[in-house]
Formats: structure tokens, sequence, C-alpha cells
């Protein structure tokens, strides 16, 4: 489950939400959420329903770096074979762990350190 919404992403984007472009902006808020739940690698509950939601300044994390890294899901295929630009820069490399900065500013939400 995404922390923030479709036209959230799309504000992000500078894009207008649309039947064409919904399903694509919901899997790469889906895809950014994925990684952040491994990320907090959140305690199991009793009832799993409802599942884990932020709260408070823990919500507006979430759904900020959920935003993010949602932007990036969506360039990433302008990003092919992970080089970008052409044209006026020459090809520009992408770093391979583009999702280290973001598991840096979560650790705040994180629940589990796999120390028993």
């Amino acid at each position: 489950m995404a922390y923030a919404t479709v036209d959230e992403l799309a504000a992000a984007l500078r894009l207008s939400v649309t039947a064409a472009n919904t399903d694509a902006l919901q899997r790469c808020l889906d895809a950014a959420a994925r990684e952040i739940d491994d990320v907090i690698d959140r305690v199991p509950a009793v009832a799993p329903d409802p599942p884990w939601q932020p709260v408070g300044d823990d919500l507006a994390l979430a759904k900020s770096e959920n935003i993010l890294r949602g932007v990036e899901w969506w360039k990433a295929n302008d990003a092919a074979w992970g080089v970008l630009g052409f044209a006026d820069t020459g090809a520009l490399r992408l770093p391979r762990s583009t999702f280290a900065r973001h598991a840096a500013t979560l650790l705040p939400l994180k629940q589990q350190w796999g120390l028993a």
C-alpha cells in the first residue's frame, strides 16, 4: 500500500492525472512503497488487518520518500540501461544504488535491526 496518492505524485512530476497515466503512476508509488516497507522492516502485527500505517511525522516522512522515489521510478523510463542524457551532456551513468539515500532518510521509521 502506497503512502502517497497518484495526485501527489503527479503534482511532483508536474503532470495531470489522466486515464492513460493513472496505472503507471500507481505502479511507481507501489514500487517505492515496497522499497520503503523493506527498509522499515516492520514488526509483524498480531492481527495484520489493518496493515501498519505511519501517523504524524512518520506519515509525513513515509509520504515524502514515497513521492520522491516514485518520481525516480517514473523517470527511470527515460534512463534506459542506467544511462541518461545524450544530446546536451553525453551519456551520464546513474549511481548503482539509487535507493540508498532514501533508506538513510527512513532510518527513524525502522522497527527491526536484525539483532537478537
